[in-house]
C-alpha cells in the first residue's frame, strides 16, 4: 500500500487589519479555544516561470529568502482556486529540477534561475498563529499593499480538511468575514 502525501490545504480570506489586536488577545466572541502566537517574521520571495509555462500548470517555483537564508520551494496546486486550494509542496531540489524539466523545454540548471524568468519579486511580512490546536492562521503584508490571511492544515485527506476549515471559520466570523480576497502581485 502506497504511503499518503501530506497536503497543504488553505482557504483565504480578507481581514481587517482593525481586528488583529482582538485576535492577538483572543477577545473576540467567541474566543477561540485555543490560541498561541507563532510571532512574525519578514521574508523574500522571488518567483520564477518562462511566458506562464509554469503557472498556467498550476506550479509555483519560488526561492523564499528569510534570515540571510535561500530556499527554493515548489507548490503544486492539487486542486482548487486562489481563494481556496491544495497544494503538494517540496523543497527536494531533485524533484524540483525534474518538476521544470518536465514543463520547459529551455531549462537549464547551468543558468542563474535554472534559465527561468523572474516573475515577481516582493517582501511579506507574516504574522502566524495556531488556533484550536491544528489550525494555522497566517496574516501576510506586503510591500506592495497587499494583505491577505490564510487557514491553513497539513493533511492526507483534502475534502476531509476543506471541511474542518470551513467549519473552523464558520465558528469565528467575527474574524473570518465572508468576503472576496484577490489576488494582485506586481510583475517585475
Amino acid at each position: 500500500m502506497a504511503a499518503k502525501r501530506l497536503l497543504e490545504i488553505e482557504s483565504k480570506f480578507a481581514f481587517k487589519p482593525s481586528l488583529v489586536a482582538t485576535l492577538q488577545s483572543n477577545g473576540g466572541l467567541p474566543a477561540f479555544r485555543q490560541l498561541e502566537s507563532l510571532g512574525s517574521h519578514r521574508f523574500t520571495d522571488t518567483y520564477f516561470d518562462t511566458q506562464d509555462v509554469l503557472s498556467k500548470n498550476g506550479i509555483w517555483l519560488r526561492q523564499r529568502m528569510e534570515n540571510k537564508s535561500a530556499t527554493l520551494e515548489a507548490k503544486i496546486r492539487v486542486s482548487g482556486d486562489f481563494h481556496r486550494s491544495t497544494f503538494e509542496e517540496t523543497t527536494d531540489q531533485t524533484l524540483i529540477r525534474d518538476l521544470v524539466r518536465r514543463h520547459v523545454p529551455q531549462y537549464n540548471e547551468e543558468k542563474p534561475n535554472l534559465g527561468l524568468d523572474i516573475l515577481a519579486k516582493f517582501m511579506t511580512m507574516r504574522q502566524a498563529f495556531r488556533a484550536d490546536g491544528k489550525f494555522g492562521i497566517v496574516l501576510d503584508h506586503t510591500d506592495f499593499g497587499h494583505s491577505v490571511g490564510e487557514v491553513e492544515l497539513m493533511a492526507e485527506d483534502e475534502e476531509k480538511a476543506h471541511r474542518e476549515i470551513d467549519t473552523f471559520m464558520a465558528r469565528y466570523p467575527w474574524f473570518f468575514e465572508k468576503g472576496k480576497t484577490e489576488g494582485n502581485y506586481r510583475l517585475i
